[in-house]
């Protein structure tokens, strides 16, 4: 009986599957059909010159014919918003064959990089956007529209409102990709070629694909034009292998072979030796040409200096994941900034809000805003639960060398207005007393030594504002430096609801986010917790806590396979017994998961605090 069902229904499910397959060609055509309807109303025409934002390579029979709205003017283009969420503007010249699909695409993408640069040169402009290049001597050069310079390697945008320059960015090419399509005569795709180019139209990649009559890849050859690699790619749907791919070097041997899989991102790379035998198996795939790195920017708009504050944080967190290990030209760059935002060696000031926390926003501990008065800081966030005051000492080399931060808890109160009736109008500071009694202090200096204080501020005859302001937490962190390099650091927990006075003495190894090692020290200065990375066969990283007389109550080791081995020690430091919990099961504290950053003890101090 099995057997009959089998006979009877195989057939229908091979039907069913031609039918579902037809139904989706012909689905596919339906909507291919509309698209190109909509293109003849909107009097699109083959083989001519169109511009279309983002545009993205076919490799889809259905992806073959444009579905995004095509330009006849490049000037429709220059201010579209989706760029600035990914900081790129992306604009291609698009060619469409007579059946009004893609025949040739040239597809140029910037990146978008606000800039410090003096707006001395830009007062006379009306509001509005203009365009400039750089000569070879850093003159400005204006240009009368953006049709002039989109093409070019780089150029400057300048926007100008109510009278202010509220943006200047520099926009280089991050990369060139002219696209050429071929199709079978059913109108599937046939061949595609890709080649990227720099600055000078020298080819610098070449990627050419295969297609069968039904649209589908069968071959892919990939060219670094530079360095002479090569790869091959055959698709092959043989079980769950998708393709396997050859690499070959510039001197045509046979480097790599690597296998990927159906549905995944999964390879296998086997590494070969000069006689094509196997030496070595990863999951890594062969690095033929890095996408990820742009064109090279053309001098002098090379020199020119991000602005951190205003960029996009996707172009600024390449910058920060530099860490603190050696960057000449960042390090130029962060030089550059910090000297034309008016900072100078051993100057002290107050900093803007939110404080970059260290390394993730920031590069090393260059500081990248513009400096505050104490009067302009006291107050940046009126309307917050809680307010950070930070106070900066500036290093020789132009970096952090103290960072003194207080957190303020704000509340608004209602006092007589009596009180206030001989104030002048302006920003006012009182210590009150019990009894809701204000005593007037000299200035906000003295204010903010206190631990509580009132901030009045009258505008034009009437209270707009009455704050009591507690202070809840105070912290510093002091640096050490290798030229450039923070190794050192030094946090002191002054006030805290959550922790009596504490020392954190960190040391940092270059282009390392967390310590490499850490001491915490109580008031009495015993030493209560150590951290340090080690290089041991199996082991990569000791814990040591101590009680607060200094002795020894835990020696941990983590091995390289994240495995955690607890000893608690008696106070002649035998072992009483062993657990695999990091955690101190007896007398657990705050600070006992070791490492944290700066910037994170403190985060984490606040949290604490504020549950």
């Amino acid at each position: 009986m099995k057997s009959l069902i089998k006979i009877y229904l195989l057939p229908f499910m091979l039907w069913m599957i031609t039918v579902d397959y037809v139904y989706a060609e012909v689905r596919m055509n339906e909507h291919q059909i509309k698209t190109i309807e909509q293109l003849k109303k909107q009097s699109i025409l083959p083989n001519k010159i169109y511009y279309q934002y983002d545009f993205m390579t076919a490799f889809e029979n259905e992806d073959s014919v444009p579905m995004e709205h095509l330009f006849s003017s490049i000037s429709d283009l220059e201010t579209h918003p989706d760029m600035y969420e990914l900081a790129i503007q992306s604009i291609a010249e698009v060619k469409l064959n007579e059946n009004y699909q893609y025949n040739e695409v040239l597809q140029r993408n910037r990146n978008i990089i606000e800039v410090i640069y003096p707006t001395d040169s830009f007062q006379s402009l009306d509001d509005g956007v203009y365009f400039y290049i750089l000569d070879e001597q850093k003159q400005l050069q204006k240009k009368e529209s953006f049709n002039e310079v989109y093409k070019l390697p780089c150029y400057l945008r300048v926007e100008k409102k109510h009278g202010i320059v509220v943006s200047i960015q520099k926009r280089p090419l991050a990369s060139i990709s002219h696209y050429k399509y071929d199709y079978w005569a059913n109108n599937s795709l046939k061949y595609l070629k890709i080649e990227m180019t720099d600055n000078n139209d020298n080819i610098i990649y070449i990627s050419e694909t295969f297609f069968n009559d039904y649209g589908r890849i069968e071959k892919n050859i990939r060219e670094n034009t530079v360095t002479g690699n090569l790869a091959i790619e055959l698709v092959q749907h043989d079980g769950d292998v998708y393709s396997i791919e050859e690499y070959f070097n510039n001197k045509n041997t046979k480097t790599n072979r690597v296998i990927h899989y159906e549905n995944s991102f999964r390879v296998k790379n086997e590494v070969l030796n000069k006689s094509g035998n196997v030496i070595k198996i990863n999951n890594i795939n062969p690095l033929l040409f890095d996408f990820e790195k742009d064109l090279d920017e053309p001098y002098p708009y090379n020199k020119l200096v991000m602005n951190v504050e205003k960029s996009n944080a996707l172009l600024t967190d390449s910058m920060f994941e530099q860490g603190i290990s050696d960057n000449p030209k960042y390090d130029e760059d962060a030089l550059k900034r910090a000297e034309y935002l008016g900072i100078k060696p051993n100057q002290v000031y107050y900093h803007k809000l939110p404080f970059p926390s260290f390394m993730a926003e920031r590069y090393k501990n260059f500081p990248h805003q513009a400096p505050l008065t104490l009067i302009e800081a006291e107050n940046q966030s009126p309307q917050e639960k809680y307010s950070d005051l930070i106070r900066i000492e500036i290093d020789n080399n132009y970096q952090y060398k103290k960072i003194d931060k207080t957190k303020w808890q704000q509340t608004a109160i209602s006092l007589p207005s009596s009180q206030f009736k001989s104030l002048e109008n302006g920003i006012h500071f009182f210590v009150i007393n019990d009894k809701g009694q204000l005593t007037p202090l000299n200035n906000v200096e003295q204010a903010i030594t206190q631990p509580t204080y009132v901030r009045v501020e009258k505008v034009m005859g009437k209270i707009v504002s009455t704050l009591q302001k507690t202070r809840v937490q105070w912290l510093t962190t002091e640096f050490d430096y290798k030229k450039n390099a923070p190794i050192r650091s030094k946090l002191t927990v002054i006030e805290s609801h959550i922790v009596p006075k504490l020392v954190i003495e960190s040391e940092y190894e270059s282009g390392q986010y967390l310590p490499a090692s850490q001491v915490i020290k109580n008031a009495q200065g015993n030493i209560i917790r150590t951290f340090k990375t080690v290089k041991k066969k199996n082991t990569i990283a000791i814990l040591e806590r101590f009680n607060e007389q200094g002795v020894k109550t835990n020696h941990i080791e983590i091995s390289k396979q994240g495995d955690i081995e607890n000893q608690y020690l008696d106070s002649k430091e035998h072992v009483r017994f062993t657990t695999s919990d990091i955690q101190d099961k007896e007398y657990p504290q705050l600070y006992d998961e070791l490492p944290f950053n700066p910037d994170g003890f403190e985060m984490m101090l606040f949290e604490h605090f504020n549950k």
